[in-house]
């Protein structure tokens, strides 16, 4: 038992080191032979730039002093943006020789064209996700693109071929259904705090993909044998939203009583939706995902989906509240959220929204009201 309290302190300890790097630091660490490619958004289909021999890095928002970036960026502009011009500015992603952006929201959108007006590395790249995932106009579209993708991998970067990307998709794969197991294993085990969590996760943007798997399972195993010790006292709910750049925000709704059962945050499991189908075509494979299930406001799948997305995860994971936390500023998950609260208020479900920023600006404040908010739901 002794042995795995060990294991499990020492994963855990890694996982807080690598959230604690700054970029500069973190890309220092890696290979100089291989090449690094950034990202910000998981519709990039990190099996091609993996295949190629690359290294996909998801930036999710460092924490860089902002001396530089209000010069660039009006200040409605959300964090993620801010802070990545920020890190750019500061010469902090020198390491990272191309960018993918995404067409996804305005803000991103124009970010891309600024992120090119300063000529500095990394160079940019621009993945066009079509903005209405149905019909097959779509689907042939999504499909070019990918290969326009490979294409530029082939040229740019290595060779991906049809084995090396089997082997890719495998890998990651097999990354998510782990990470999977994990929010599963969450839910009866109090070794693993809701700040540990979210550092898990953040640390997946960050690491080589090989190195996360082994991690992972080595956690996964020191916590065999805690199942069925169910958390007692916890009011389950739901958190759903965009990217949310800092762990605090996770100790915030421990702290309160809370335990979070499930999300649909685009930096947690809306990326497990991804899984790939390992058999036939693999171009084909990636392109067939992203229009299988609900991912994100910025895509168009029916007026009804998000709704029928949402309700359906609450009542799956068995949540007595949901928890918006958005970003400031982000309006294609603002556009959505009147009529998410509306409907979820009609299933008497209660909802609290949070506005995600810098954490240690309000914490205090956000911390109250998530308390209030769980008060409200006891008991259950």
């Amino acid at each position: 038992m002794e042995r795995k309290e060990n294991s499990f302190k020492k994963v855990i300890k890694e996982f807080e080191r690598i959230n604690s790097l700054r970029y500069c630091d973190l890309l220092s660490q890696f290979k100089k032979e291989r090449i690094l490619i950034g990202l910000f958004c998981p519709y990039v289909p990190v099996e091609l730039i993996h295949a190629s021999g690359a290294l996909p890095l998801r930036l999710i928002g460092a924490s860089p002093p902002m001396s530089h970036v209000h010069s660039h960026l009006p200040t409605h502009c959300c964090y993620l943006v801010r802070s990545s011009l920020e890190s750019l500015l500061q010469g902090e992603l020198n390491e990272i020789k191309y960018i993918i952006f995404t067409h996804t929201c305005d803000s991103m959108q124009g970010f891309s064209e600024i992120w090119a007006f300063q000529k500095k590395p990394p160079r940019p790249y621009h993945f066009m996700m079509p903005t209405r995932l149905g019909g097959e106009e779509s689907k042939i579209f999504l499909r070019s693109e990918i290969e326009r993708l490979k294409t530029f991998l082939d040229s740019e970067v290595g060779k991906v071929d049809s084995s090396s990307l089997k082997d890719s998709i495998k890998l990651f794969n097999r990354i998510r259904e782990k990470v999977e197991g994990l929010y599963n294993q969450k839910k009866s085990t109090s070794s693993l705090s809701e700040k540990n969590f979210a550092e898990i996760l953040r640390a997946s943007c960050l690491m080589e993909p090989e190195d996360f798997l082994e991690l992972l399972e080595s956690l996964l195993s020191s916590l065999a044998g805690e199942e069925g010790k169910e958390k007692e006292g916890r009011v389950p709910i739901f958190v759903t939203g965009n990217m949310v750049h800092s762990p605090d925000y996770f100790s915030l709704i421990e702290e309160a009583g809370g335990e979070v059962v499930w999300d649909n945050l685009c930096s947690g499991a809306r990326w497990l939706k991804l899984k790939t189908r390992e058999e036939g075509d693999s171009i084909e494979a990636l392109t067939e995902r992203y229009f299988s299930l609900y991912l994100c406001p910025t895509k168009h799948r029916g007026a009804e989906e998000p709704l029928t997305s949402i309700l359906k995860e609450v009542e799956t994971y068995g949540a007595k509240g949901v928890l918006f936390l958005l970003y400031k500023y982000c309006e294609s998950h603002f556009f959505d959220y009147p009529d998410l609260k509306e409907e979820l208020e009609s299933k008497g479900i209660p909802s609290l929204l949070i506005e995600v920023d810098d954490p240690s600006a309000s914490s205090g404040q956000v911390k109250t009201r998530i308390q209030a908010f769980l008060e409200m739901l006891k008991p259950y």
